[in-house]
């Protein structure tokens, strides 16, 4: 018979590969739509990551990676379609005295997000290599979170909640892309994230393909 902590595992190794095969789906896909559309006038294909803030947690600092499409319906407006997963891990270790004896409690958290969508942009800024631009989407949204907490102080004893949701979501975001060559870019944006009724932001550095240049 297998162990309980086997058991945990195996579990969440399981949910991790899971995870990771929705990951590489989402990116193929809009990869290859993205050369689809690239096609027919300018688009580009972006990967980042960075820090994400995790309000209410043990630990708020986490961190988040994502894809994004767009294409230029105009000189200065798109559609776009984007990927975001956000992930943190924290604890804490909670000590105090009762009784003249010293309880120790490690507090744990883990929270993870996920949301895919899509919406309108637009260019405030180009000139020569630069570029600077808003956009907002709207789309669906998942969130898990487990806590680690003290359940009742009487018997010292600590429990673990969770919380899944999946709802509506909607990203805000302004950002800034330097042109390093016919081809490619470099940039970095902030996001606010509202997935359902929990609000998030994150701070990201991102790498594009211009695939029209490559076209051309």
């Amino acid at each position: 018979m297998q162990s309980q902590k086997e058991n945990i595992y195996y579990n969440t190794t399981y949910k991790l590969a899971r995870d990771m095969k929705k990951l590489i789906l989402i990116v193929f896909t809009l990869l290859y739509t993205s050369l689809i559309f690239a096609q027919k006038g300018n688009s580009q294909f972006a990967i980042l990551g960075g820090y994400e803030n995790f309000p209410n947690l043990i630990k708020e600092s986490g961190y988040n990676i994502g894809t994004e499409f767009k294409y230029y319906t105009h000189k200065r407006i798109f559609i776009i379609a984007n990927f975001h997963a956000g992930i943190n891990n924290g604890k804490k270790l909670l000590r105090y005295m009762k009784n003249d004896r010293l309880y120790n409690h490690n507090l744990k958290n883990t929270a993870k997000d996920y949301m895919i969508g899509f919406g309108l942009g637009g260019d405030l800024i180009q000139k020569e290599k630069h570029k600077a631009y808003i956009q907002s989407t709207i789309g669906l949204g998942n969130s898990e979170e487990k806590k680690t907490h003290l359940a009742n102080i009487d018997s010292d004893t600590t429990e673990m909640t969770k919380k899944t949701s999946t709802s509506y979501a909607i990203s805000a975001t302004i950002g800034y892309d330097y042109q390093l060559n016919e081809w490619l870019t470099v940039g970095m944006h902030y996001t606010g994230y509202q997935i359902g009724y929990q609000y998030k932001n994150s701070c990201n550095v991102k790498i594009s393909i211009l695939f029209n240049s490559l076209i051309l």
